[in-house]
């Protein structure tokens, strides 16, 4: 009994003394990749000129190379003072000069007769009608500008949304703005065709089809007759002063007739450009009339010639005056041209230019 103890303790310390020293393993051999040989390039730079010069150093106050060195110099601008109380000092020096001036020659004409001195009270009065009228006029009509500037932008804005309910403001600025007009009857027409179901984009496209377009033709047939009529006066005439003063009354007409076909009258900017393009005209029609003036008395040209070279500046004219009266049109219509919708010049010209043609080939066989 005693030698089956010794044994088993002497086992238990064997087993001890294995778990203190631990298990010991042996690492299996594996074999080690062998590295790949890389080759060595040489990084060799494209051929530049200049490459192997040494660049520019930039130290302190030098600017960078190719930088011009005024190219920063820049003034602050100064606030004008005064020129606010100068020009009311100067307006109300005016209106006591003005003043003075007719109480004087009122007094004058009073000291001739009673009569004279109110008739020169009437004419002031007129005058001054005119010129409140005038203001009034001017004031109304911008004020109509700036509502056809309102249905513009924000039909441009309507023409690219599929949303409902944002055409309502769109149809109640436009039924102000033709009110009182010939053009509510159109309107009117136009929007009991609306159907219920439209999007904002399809009322603004049946507005432009059903009420813009058949306006459009109107407009386009006025500017093919005064376009015709000017060319034909231009062809006939023989004076270079009778030609200018005849395309000036007809192109001023011709922008007054194009903004009443859309119910509006051009603003004062509007006109002014317009002018600016009849002040071509004219100086294209007086130009081209001294020429063939000259031309004939040098001998340069016969009589057929010369009514050929009055033709082809009728045909210019034409042009000019069609040109006017598209921009005439751009400028009044309450909804911009579409790219595919603008009016071309040369459709509109094709049937003036047969008959100025068909003009001159008569005035040919009569010489």
């Amino acid at each position: 009994m005693c030698m089956t103890n010794e044994s088993s303790s002497q086992a238990d310390k064997t087993s001890n003394a294995q778990r203190g020293r631990g298990r010991g393993f042996e690492a299996d051999s594996q074999s080690q990749a062998k590295p790949q040989s890389r080759r060595a390039r040489v990084f060799s730079p494209e051929a530049v000129d200049g490459i192997e010069e040494t660049p520019e150093t930039i130290t302190a106050g030098e600017r960078l190379p190719h930088v011009s060195e005024y190219s920063s110099i820049k003034l602050e601008t100064l606030p004008v003072k005064g020129v606010k109380s100068l020009a009311v000092t100067v307006a109300i020096l005016f209106v006591v000069l003005v003043g003075w001036d007719f109480l004087n020659t009122y007094r004058s004409l009073v000291e001739v007769h009673a009569v004279a001195g109110v008739a020169f009270l009437v004419l002031i009065a007129l005058a001054a009608g005119s010129g409140v009228r005038l203001w009034w006029r001017f004031r109304h009509d911008k004020d109509s500008w700036r509502g056809l500037e309102g249905i513009r932008q924000l039909a441009s804005r309507l023409r690219g949304l599929n949303d409902k309910g944002n055409a309502k403001e769109l149809l109640d600025r436009i039924k102000l703005y033709n009110r009182d007009k010939p053009q509510a009857l159109y309107l009117k027409t136009c929007l009991d065709q609306l159907p219920d179901y439209s999007n904002d984009r399809e009322v603004v496209e049946h507005l432009d089809r059903g009420f813009l377009q058949p306006l459009d033709n109107e407009a386009l047939s006025r500017v093919s007759k005064y376009s015709l009529q000017t060319g034909l006066a231009v062809a006939a005439s023989p004076w270079a002063s009778l030609d200018m003063a005849l395309s000036l009354w007809r192109n001023l007409k011709l922008i007054d007739d194009v903004a009443q076909v859309y119910g509006v009258r051009p603003s004062l900017v509007n006109r002014l450009k317009l002018i600016k393009r009849v002040l071509h005209h004219l100086a294209f029609v007086g130009t081209t009339e001294i020429v063939i003036d000259q031309m004939s008395e040098l001998g340069m040209i016969s009589a057929g010639g010369m009514a050929s070279a009055r033709a082809a500046q009728g045909i210019g004219a034409s042009i000019y005056t069609a040109r006017i009266g598209l921009a005439a049109m751009n400028a009044s219509r309450p909804f911009e041209f579409l790219d595919d919708q603008r009016p071309k010049t040369k459709a509109l010209l094709l049937p003036i230019v047969r008959q100025l043609a068909s003009l001159n080939a008569q005035n040919n066989k009569t010489e």
